[in-house]
């Protein structure tokens, strides 16, 4: 395939719409919301289901509810938000669908009712999340540059909430009995206010409406999901497979510290009321790195950049799996923001290099379906070595450190950009001063 195919030149770029007044303010303020609603209360959603009497099987169904929702979720609104309704809408409507989900989710205590709340209540927040991202990169003009600057915003979200969390649990502590039990069902609602916000807050964003598609497919079918079809071509690029292929394995590897993370921590008999504080220790690498990233990605690339997240990865989870003491294992979690931010985050603005620019909301859809398929055979393979394995975490992170450690060899040996790719690497992400 030719780069042209994968690559839009600067002539398919849509420079129709003036850029908006306050913008990296504006997407800033909506990143930060958008992670805030996950940061109240995935970090200590196990424990929510440890205090709810949650088996490690009922516990793995639940939390491997985003994954079936990310199975679902990403043609459907991919669809929707490349061809029929502007962005800004559909954020503000999955943020809705959300808020009203985590609310009754707060009030559950039957595991096959919290397994179907969850479900549901995925199906918005994955794209609410997703389409965000596909947002910004439409309103942005220099997207790599930029992105990684706006999208730290959603980390320091994600850890406002945590505190937030941490901060009102102590409170209800002092207010109530002192030795009771943190009541983790908060977390839901403060998830719920968050995405309300986001809700709201989405009706204010710049307009970003469907983009036209370069050939519309004539059969009534096929307009149906066309955007979504029109990025196989993507998997010609050889590269983007291996990109796929290793993230999927990667995300098969991220329910190990999503479930087990704060189960360790209180096994290690750190207060339950502190998990959340703590565990946004992994969230600080994350800045500091997303700070970075358009300077690594210039002097370094891609390929370079990712491996260093893969490595970093099976760092984190070689440490995880000595089990103690505390400091060690606080310490593994600033491996995380290091993964998160040059695999993942460097990967989808590789992804969005290689997409045109009217699929682009679809080609970041494909990825959130090949994640959901990892975590939700990672959040089932976790449930049964618990079980398996009488609670060992130390083994099951082991396991998780292998798996790691070979993908990012795969990643070491398959991975290799094109020509147009490495170029923009060099020619996109410039110092400001250098920006016309």
């Amino acid at each position: 395939m030719s780069s042209q195919a994968i690559s839009p030149s600067a002539s398919e770029t849509p420079t129709e719409l003036a850029e908006p007044r306050f913008l990296i303010a504006r997407l800033s303020v909506l990143i930060f919301l958008a992670f805030a609603i996950m940061g109240a209360w995935v970090p200590v959603f196990s424990l929510h289901l440890k205090n709810l009497n949650f088996s490690a099987t009922a516990t793995a169904w639940a939390s491997a509810a985003n994954a079936i929702g990310a199975l679902l979720a990403p043609v459907v609104w991919g669809q929707v938000a490349d061809r029929w309704m502007p962005m800004q809408r559909c954020i503000s409507l999955c943020a809705l669908a959300t808020a009203g989900g985590l609310w009754l989710m707060a009030e559950v205590h039957t595991a096959w009712i919290m397994m179907a709340a969850c479900i549901a209540m995925w199906f918005f927040l994955i794209p609410a999340i997703g389409l965000t991202t596909s947002l910004t990169f439409r309103q942005l003009t220099d997207r790599e540059h930029e992105y990684g600057k706006i999208r730290m915003w959603g980390t320091v979200g994600w850890m406002a909430a945590s505190w937030s969390l941490t901060g009102w649990l102590w409170i209800e502590r002092w207010g109530g009995e002192p030795e009771s039990a943190a009541d983790f069902a908060d977390s839901l609602r403060l998830g719920a206010l968050a995405a309300l916000a986001l809700a709201v807050y989405a009706w204010t964003l710049p307009h970003t409406p469907p983009m036209s598609a370069a050939a519309a497919p004539r059969a009534w079918y096929a307009r149906l999901i066309d955007a979504p079809l029109s990025t196989l071509h993507l998997f010609e690029d050889r590269s983007f497979v291996v990109y796929c292929v290793c993230m999927f394995g990667f995300n098969v590897t991220l329910p190990f510290t999503i479930q087990l993370n704060p189960l360790l921590l209180s096994k290690l008999e750190i207060d339950a009321r502190m998990s959340s504080m703590c565990l946004s220790i992994a969230q600080s690498t994350e800045v500091l790195f997303l700070f970075l990233l358009p300077m690594l990605l210039m002097r370094f690339g891609s390929k370079a950049v990712m491996i260093v997240g893969g490595m970093s990865w099976t760092l984190g989870l070689g440490l995880l799996s000595v089990g103690s003491p505390v400091g060690l294992v606080l310490a593994s979690l600033l491996t995380h923001g290091v993964f998160i931010c040059c695999f993942f985050i460097a990967g989808q603005v590789f992804v969005n290099r290689l997409a045109t620019h009217d699929i682009r909301a679809s080609a970041q859809g494909v990825l959130l379906l090949i994640s959901g398929s990892g975590l939700l055979l990672g959040h089932l393979l976790v449930g049964w070595l618990r079980d398996a394995t009488a609670e060992n975490y130390e083994a099951a992170y082991g396991i998780a450190a292998v798996t790691a450690g070979i993908l990012t060899v795969i990643f070491l040996i398959g991975f290799s950009p094109s020509p147009t790719i490495l170029e923009s690497d060099q020619e996109t992400l410039v110092p400001d001063s250098e920006i016309p």
